[in-house]
């Protein structure tokens, strides 16, 4: 009897002792899902800054005020940013990709059980090649992990299978890299491009060019400023993103070249250098948005 307590006892402590040594792995799991949902509101960010700039351009078009028609403005800018939600819907699944593979690693550190996901990653994979964030001779890589995501894993040789998920890591910076970048071509160029034309519609309030009293040029004026801040802080979350994915990428490489050593110091170290970068991401998003 007493034996077989020590035998169960012996057992619980192994158990918990491998959780105990894949809770970095679970950690980075999970703050590399805060990065994957931070894209989000900034994906719905880009629309409406597109709208905003071919709103503001037609509303400071001039022209006479009786026909002026606000619903024939929000058409045209539907139209003018299909493309970019076109676009957008892309990143979306891409975005959801990250995650998917995030939740997935974050099962397999926990009871070593990760269901396959039900997405169209065959069809995802057809996408990727006109996505051109993504490098041509990275594509392999995406697909090979898309390919991991449908599969199921059981638990057994828990600590294989989470090896097998980090050997991913190429595949996992190849998308973190190509969502900042699209993050920073696409929104970034419309913040770009929106605090360019607040200077020139400052310039012409103030010299007349636009046609306004004095009351309704001031009050424009303060608009505009309010719009330059909000852009300031925008432009950050840019900076942000880009750190969280650059620290995303460090962390999986330590986790990856010392899976051996999973429960050292160093590893709980470079995780919470992450956790530190997306804290500062999602402060940074409270404040843009």
């Amino acid at each position: 009897m007493r034996i077989a307590l020590l035998a169960f006892v012996a057992g619980a402590s192994l158990l918990t002792g491998c959780a105990a040594n894949l809770k970095s792995v679970r950690d980075f799991a999970d703050e590399t899902k805060k990065i994957s949902a931070a894209f989000d509101p900034l994906l719905a960010a880009t629309v409406e800054q597109c709208r905003q700039k071919v709103e503001t351009k037609l509303l400071y078009a001039g022209g006479p005020v009786r026909s002026f028609k606000p619903e024939e403005i929000a058409r045209t800018a539907d139209d003018t940013c299909k493309s970019v939600a076109e676009k957008n819907a892309t990143a979306r699944k891409i975005d959801a990709v990250l995650f998917d593979y995030a939740d997935k690693l974050s099962a397999l550190a926990g009871d070593g059980v990760a269901s396959s996901v039900d997405d169209d990653y065959d069809g995802l994979s057809k996408k990727l090649a006109g996505f051109e964030e993504i490098p041509k001779e990275k594509l392999a890589a995406v697909t090979a992990l898309a390919k991991f995501l449908t599969r199921t894993a059981i638990a057994q040789a828990q600590k294989q299978a989470v090896a097998e998920a980090l050997d991913h890591e190429e595949a996992v910076g190849v998308l973190g890299d190509a969502l900042v970048l699209y993050a920073r071509r696409a929104y970034g160029g419309f913040l770009a491009d929106s605090k360019r034309e607040i200077g020139i519609y400052s310039d012409a309030l103030r010299d007349g060019s636009i046609a306004a009293s004095p009351l309704l040029a001031k009050l424009q004026l303060m608009e505009l400023h309010k719009k330059s801040l909000a852009i300031a802080e925008r432009e950050k979350v840019i900076s942000s993103l880009e750190k969280s994915v650059a620290q995303m990428k460090e962390s999986l490489k330590d986790l990856r070249k010392n899976l051996d050593q999973l429960s050292d110091k160093q590893r709980r170290e470079e995780v919470v250098k992450l956790a530190k970068e997306v804290r500062a991401l999602y402060q940074q998003l409270d404040k843009a948005f």
